[in-house]
């Protein structure tokens, strides 16, 4: 025997306007009868695709499906790389609420004959309603955070090749866009995927092709030199400098562009052309990979410190440099301390890092006239004796010695860089500069009589691990 929902619907087109219009109240019985309880979606109907059994309840039926798809895990994919990612973790999960109430719509409201049509269609597995989702985006950035390293990709200025006359063309960089990603994903899984494109946006170049156009290349702001060696260890660091000068020659800064070393001349690796060369590690000289690198850092910190260029980040070297005044150094190692300066100048400059002649380095900040000239002057406020230290080396042959190192005072400088400009106006910045003492090394044999050393030098205060009485000439000044 048919249900009173199918005898209802069965009936034609005359008949059932006369039992609509004769038979209201019993019309109204059957659609009593035959639509769902209260809290319950239609009989039939597919929420998500799935279909919410007899013997369960509706909230705690969406619940459980919430936690079950939190731990289900998708796939994003950019290029060749892929992640796998449970939803929880990126911050989407079924929103219970919003589905009830999605669930509980249908066959509710409107004319009854439509009403009654919808639960019948429920009936036969044609309604599937979509399953909506939350975001929490801060989850989302934090689970996306590997994959935003992955994507990621650094935007490159345009440059002057100035060697071979050439504009190099900037690049645009990439990165992560986490809002459009999501919104990926919830469509992806509207439509019943698991595997998801990554979104990312492209960063702009500061400097661009055209900016290049704007540099005179003619003017020189400011510039600065350094010497140093071809010859003994002098000749690996001589290869280190010039590809160190390499990597930032022809770069153009805007107009308040920040200048970072680290970034530009990157890590200093065999694999990108470095070689071993002394560098300081502690208070003493030994070989590493990249030594000299320094001395362009430093060359460059001069020239943009003449140019009255904004100094935002610089370090002293631990010990005195042979190669410029006290206070005009500048230390640089990869990942630790960095030098950064930013344009000051009303138009954008650019840097030309190069070798003139063998055994030169110069730094010049091109792009307009001088708007300042700048003086450096140091003092030293107090200087601190070296000692000597004795290490016995298994290896040399008997009654043999090596002087590995050249003792140096240590030094306490303050530098005062003065800027005066056309209008009158003159600004004194002060900064500090901390030197320690580099000790005179002995490498001596293990029979090695010690009494055979020269005397001490003047400014050293006696043997290390020893008493310091046999200090000769008292420190001088630096």
């Amino acid at each position: 025997m048919l249900d009173p929902l199918r005898r209802f619907l069965r009936l034609g087109a005359p008949v059932a306007l006369v039992a609509l219009v004769g038979g209201a109240a019993a019309a109204g019985l059957i659609a009593y009868r035959a639509l769902p309880g209260e809290g319950r979606p239609l009989h039939g109907l597919f929420i998500g695709g799935r279909v919410l059994p007899r013997d369960r309840e509706f909230g705690p039926w969406l619940d459980q499906r919430r936690i079950v798809e939190r731990q289900r895990p998708v796939t994003l994919v950019h290029g060749a790389q892929a992640w796998r990612i449970p939803l929880g973790q990126l911050g989407i999960e079924i929103d219970v609420a919003g589905a009830m109430t999605h669930a509980l719509a249908p066959g509710r409201s409107g004319p009854l004959r439509a009403r009654l049509a919808t639960l019948l269609s429920a009936r036969r597995g044609e309604i599937d309603i979509p399953v909506p989702y939350s975001t929490d985006t801060r989850r989302a950035q934090a689970a996306l955070a590997e994959v935003a390293r992955d994507v990621f990709r650094e935007p490159v200025d345009a440059q002057v090749d100035l060697d071979a006359h050439a504009r190099i063309p900037a690049q645009d960089g990439e990165e992560l866009d986490v809002t459009a990603t999501l919104d990926a994903v919830l469509d992806g899984l509207s439509r019943g995927e698991d595997s998801f494109a990554v979104v990312t946006r492209p960063t702009p170049a500061q400097v661009t092709t055209a900016d290049l156009g704007r540099v005179d290349i003619t003017q020189v702001v400011s510039s600065f030199e350094t010497r140093f060696s071809l010859y003994g260890i002098g000749a690996n660091r001589a290869v280190n400098i010039a590809r160190a000068a390499k990597s930032i020659d022809g770069l153009v800064l805007m107009p308040g562009q920040e200048f970072v070393f680290n970034r530009v001349v990157g890590e200093r690796s065999l694999a990108r052309g470095y070689t071993y060369a002394p560098e300081i590690v502690g208070d003493e000289l030994q070989m590493g990979v990249g030594g000299g690198v320094c001395q362009v850092a430093s060359t460059l910190y001069a020239s943009a410190l003449y140019g009255a260029l904004d100094i935002t980040e610089r370090w002293a070297h631990g010990r005195p440099s042979g190669y410029t005044r006290l206070g005009l150094d500048a230390t640089v190692s990869y990942g630790a301390k960095d030098l950064r300066f930013r344009n000051t100048m009303p138009y954008p400059v650019l840097l030309h890092v190069f070798l003139p002649q063998p055994g030169l380095l110069r730094a010049e900040v091109l792009g307009g006239p001088p708007l300042a000239k700048v003086e450096y002057l140091y003092g030293v406020a107090r200087t601190e004796p070296f000692v000597r230290r004795i290490t016995v080396k298994q290896g040399l042959a008997a009654g043999r010695v090596i002087r590995k190192q050249k003792g140096i005072q240590g030094y306490s400088v303050s530098s005062l860089v003065r800027t005066r400009y056309p209008d009158g106006r003159v600004l004194e910045r002060w900064y500090h500069s901390e030197y320690r003492p580099t000790p005179e090394i002995f490498w001596v044999s293990p029979d090695f009589d010690e009494s055979r050393l020269p005397a001490l030098p003047p400014g050293a205060k006696g043997v290390e691990g020893s008493v310091g009485d046999n200090a000769s000439a008292a420190p001088s000044a630096g």
